[in-house]
C-alpha cells in the first residue's frame, strides 16, 4: 500500500515539472516571437535577443537583447552636423588638439556627403565656425534634436570600415502569462517604447 502511494505520488510530481518546464520553454518562446513582432509594428530595426528569463513556473518571462538601428542618410548629417560644431566649439589657443578635434568634425562631415567648401581649411576657431555653420544650415535634424555619443561613434566607426553606421541600444521585455495565456506585455527598454502598465495591458486585451 505505501508502495503504490509512493509511486503515485511520484507519478504526480513527475507530471507537475513536466507541465512546468513545457510552461516555461512555450511562455520564453512566446514571448521572444511576441517581442520581435511587437517591435516590428513600429519600426524596421533588428533586434537581437541576448538572454530569455522564466520565472514562476513560465508565469514571467523577461526577454533581454539590443535593439540595432542601421542610420539613415539624413541622422548621418545630423551626426556629422553636431560633430562639427562641438569641434568648432572647443578652445584652440595654444593646443594644436582642439584644431585637430574641429579637423576631424569637418572631415566626418564631409565623408558624410555633407556640404562644407572650406573643411579642408579648418585649422582655427573662426575658420572651424565657418565650417561647422555650413554644415549646421545643409544638414536636417534628427526628429528628436538630440545627437547620442553613440550615434557619433556609430558614424565613425562606419567611415573606417565601410559599413552602414549601426547604434545598438538596449532592449528588454516583460511578458506575463496566466497558465499559456498573455495576460501583460510591456517594454521595459529602451524609454522610448516603455508605456506604463495600464496602456501595455490594454493593448493587450
Amino acid at each position: 500500500m505505501k508502495i503504490r502511494i509512493l509511486s503515485i505520488a511520484c507519478v504526480t510530481t513527475a507530471a507537475a515539472l513536466l507541465a512546468a518546464c513545457t510552461a516555461v520553454y512555450k511562455n520564453s518562446d512566446a514571448c521572444e516571437q511576441l517581442t520581435r513582432s511587437k517591435l516590428a509594428e513600429t519600426s524596421t530595426d533588428t533586434l537581437k535577443i541576448a538572454h530569455t528569463g522564466a520565472g514562476i513556473d513560465g508565469s514571467r518571462v523577461v526577454v533581454e537583447g539590443a535593439i540595432d538601428h542601421v542610420m539613415s542618410a539624413s541622422e548621418v548629417a545630423a551626426v556629422a552636423a553636431a560633430s562639427a560644431v562641438k569641434a568648432a566649439s572647443a578652445p584652440v589657443a595654444g593646443s594644436g588638439a582642439s584644431a585637430a578635434a574641429a579637423a576631424s568634425g569637418a572631415v566626418l562631415a564631409s565623408a558624410s556627403g555633407v556640404r562644407a567648401a572650406s573643411a579642408t581649411t579648418a585649422t582655427t576657431a573662426s575658420s572651424s565656425a565657418k565650417v561647422a555653420a555650413s554644415v549646421a544650415a545643409s544638414a536636417p535634424v534628427s526628429a528628436s534634436g538630440v545627437v547620442s555619443a553613440a550615434e557619433i561613434a556609430a558614424v565613425k566607426a562606419s567611415l573606417k570600415s565601410g559599413k552602414p553606421p549601426t547604434v545598438s541600444t538596449p532592449a528588454a521585455a516583460e511578458c506575463t502569462y496566466h497558465g499559456a495565456t498573455l495576460n501583460l506585455f510591456s517594454w521595459l527598454a529602451p524609454e522610448k517604447l516603455a508605456v506604463p502598465a495600464d496602456q501595455a495591458a490594454s493593448a493587450v486585451n
